[in-house]
């Protein structure tokens, strides 16, 4: 893999030694290993997990097996050389987990730990993705590096051998980990441990998982954080674990047959991004009448919050219209078909033309950082929030409002099912399930993305009923 790596000390957050005694003791499973074991602390930073694995040992006056220690942070490395020099079980390697060799570390290993660093798709660069894309299975979609350790490790770890992460919970559901749980479905994961989200005294979400490097035997057990224990099997598919669990905590059974919500809409999906909504987003008090043919009504997740759940979106009560270069299909506009507002836009021509979806991908001047679906935005819609607190889903009835990049919309294939849909999306058994299935956000938040929301199973009576617009009555500000 050459010299393409991540910045060794991006995404880095130290394990508390409490927390790290806590791994040890699922790593050898509350036992002591063989004297002729190998253990590796794979990403080790400054050896927290090494101090562990002697400290539980030394408890037990058991022999301390090899432990290779390997990280790419040259600093950390020296502190944990200095921290177990004299100490000829322990090997502390400077170099790369992602790119090293099973030769190079001395052969493969019956124990592997880790805390690997937490890296978002973002921040690693464009020949890296490509480059990780290429090596590991599960780098797919917006992937993250820890995701990669698991991978990695799998391959360097014996037939039977034991392994214990702590990462976020995050790859338990998001759709960009659905790889890396069909990889680790392939094997014995024993349990999962949703611990405390202030373990590391920031808000976090972490999890403990505990893979033995077999086929699996039994149902996994996880542990949640309220306490409470469930054992599941854990589907193959790449479906979303939490979902998984939920459903059998709360006794939810889904139907043999699940008519998922995607098939009865033309489009779900996030607003329009501007790449600059102080330019194209303006006060409607103040929109000059020439502007007038190319503003449309438009909200933020903030505004969403002045209506009721379920409400009929009343647009007297819109403050802010977007501003769009496009015609009803999508198409851009020329700069002499919409010359008005070419006029406005061009006042802010500079900072406009320094948006990425110009400089870099050859877009026009003027035209939004997402073509906007406008076929399919300016119908009858029901929208929400990005993050919210509560899931919470509203009608868009004339389908005249244009969603900003906070909001999500759903597109009915039937405008009539408008209603029946945002009343089904508001019911208790759904929020419930939104609940337990969207990603975290801080303060108790959730994210509402669009393919949880696609993967809503319909009810029979909504898939079967003929009296969708008699529900308008029911769904008012």
């Amino acid at each position: 893999m050459g010299k393409a790596r991540v910045r060794s000390d991006v995404g880095k957050v130290a394990t508390p030694p409490s927390v790290a005694l806590h791994m040890v003791a699922k790593l050898f499973n509350h036992t002591t290993p063989p004297p002729e074991s190998r253990v590796l602390d794979a990403g080790c930073g400054s050896g927290v997990f090494v101090e562990a694995i002697i400290a539980y040992l030394r408890r037990r006056g058991a022999e301390i097996p090899e432990i290779v220690c390997i990280d790419n942070d040259f600093n950390l490395v020296n502190m944990a050389r200095r921290r177990f020099e004299g100490m000829d079980r322990v090997k502390v390697v400077y170099g790369d987990f992602l790119a090293v060799s099973e030769r190079e570390l001395g052969g493969g290993f019956d124990y592997i730990i880790s805390n690997p660093p937490y890296v978002s798709y973002e921040a690693i660069d464009p020949k890296s993705r490509d480059l990780y894309r290429r090596v590991f299975k599960v780098a797919r979609g917006r992937f993250d590096i820890y995701m990669l350790f698991f991978e990695k490790a799998l391959t360097l770890l014996k037939p039977k051998g034991r392994m214990v992460f702590i990462t976020p919970e995050k790859y338990l559901y998001v759709l960009s980990a659905s790889s890396l749980r069909r990889l680790l479905a392939r094997y014995a994961v024993e349990e999962i441990e949703l611990v405390d989200e202030r373990v590391f005294g920031v808000l976090a979400y972490p999890a403990i998982t505990v893979v033995r490097k077999e086929p699996p035997t039994g149902p996994t057990t996880f542990r949640l954080r309220d306490g409470s224990v469930v054992k599941v099997t854990l589907p193959g598919d790449g479906r979303s674990w939490l979902q998984v669990v939920e459903e059998a905590r709360l006794g939810i059974r889904q139907p043999a047959r699940c008519y998922k919500l995607e098939r009865l809409a033309l489009r779900i999906s996030a607003g329009v991004a501007t790449g600059r909504d102080e330019v194209y987003v303006v006060p409607r008090s103040t929109l000059p009448k020439e502007l007038e043919p190319y503003a449309y009504p438009t909200v933020s997740g903030r505004d969403l919050s002045m209506f009721k759940p379920g409400a009929v979106i009343d647009y007297s009560r819109l403050e802010y219209v977007m501003l769009i270069p496009y015609d009803r299909n999508g198409r851009l506009l020329g700069e002499s078909e919409a010359k008005p507002l070419i006029d406005y836009l061009s006042k802010y021509r500079q900072v406009l033309e320094e948006r990425v979806s110009v400089k870099h991908k050859g877009k026009k001047w003027y035209a939004l950082h997402e073509d906007p679906p406008l076929k399919y935005i300016l119908r009858p819609k029901i929208l929400w929030r990005d993050i919210a607190l509560e899931p919470s889903f509203y009608v868009d009835e004339r389908g005249e409002i244009v969603p900003r990049h906070t909001v999500y919309y759903l597109v009915p294939r039937d405008p009539n099912m408008v209603y029946v849909l945002a009343e089904y999306l508001n019911s208790s058994e759904v929020r419930e399930q939104l609940k337990h299935r969207c990603q975290r956000a801080a303060n108790n938040y959730i994210r509402l993305q669009s393919h949880i929301i696609k993967e809503l199973c319909i009810p029979e009576d909504i898939l079967t009923s003929k009296t969708h617009a008699g529900l308008t009555g029911r769904l008012q500000v």
